[in-house]
């Protein structure tokens, strides 16, 4: 497996409704870590859905735990329980499938989220010291979020190959456009960095 992924989700169905996707969802994950970022955006409105960062961890082949260190809709993440469990479809995407707080409703609802992965061999991760910013780049996509002064902020970006420019896809009002660089020579998991003015915390890389 490559050092990383993007999954895109397909649809959502809370029980007992149709299937739909009301939401742009992109997720990047770091494969041995387990750090991930998780952003959506709605289709219809921009207005941001839901984002998040944190780890994932499999307790067992069947199962994926997703532990949230920041979450748009809580200053309490590590209390958020997001625990889902995965079935392979037959065209090679992802069934899972649990019980979250339906938004739309406030009440514990069963789901079934379809996902989409794509593996990528080139990846960045980084925390800012403080915990409070999260930034991701896997192949051609960007992910950041964060909370600052009290306020929460998200964006998705896309880049149509390596050497073009990133175009933002998805983002709130009070979203800083800054982009992780493609070279970091010297860069080194389980180091603090200095860029852009604010130490970080590189998380996870490849190239």
């Amino acid at each position: 497996m490559l050092p990383a992924f993007i999954s895109f989700r397909d649809s959502i169905r809370w029980l007992p409704d149709d299937a739909s996707e009301p939401t742009h969802t992109v997720v990047l994950t770091a494969t041995d870590s387990g750090v991930f970022l998780d952003v959506r955006f709605e289709k219809e409105t921009g207005q941001l859905d839901w984002a998040f960062a944190g780890y994932r961890s499999s307790p067992d082949p069947n199962h994926t735990k997703f532990t949230h260190y920041i979450d748009s809709r809580t200053q309490n993440a590590l209390a958020v329980v997001d625990i889902g469990t995965n079935t392979q479809l037959a065209d090679g995407r992802t069934l899972e499938a649990g019980e979250m707080i339906n938004p739309t409703t406030g009440t514990l609802t069963k789901y079934e989220e379809v996902w989409r992965d794509l593996e990528s061999n080139s990846a960045l991760f980084l925390r800012n010291t403080s915990a409070s910013v999260w930034r991701a780049r896997v192949g051609n996509w960007q992910l950041a979020l964060g909370r600052t002064d009290g306020e929460f902020w998200a964006w998705q970006a896309e880049r149509s190959g390596p050497e073009q420019p990133w175009v933002l896809k998805y983002s709130t009002k009070a979203s800083p456009e800054t982009f992780l660089p493609d070279s970091c020579l010297g860069w080194e998991a389980g180091t603090t960095i200095e860029w852009c003015g604010e130490s970080w915390e590189i998380l996870a890389i490849a190239s």
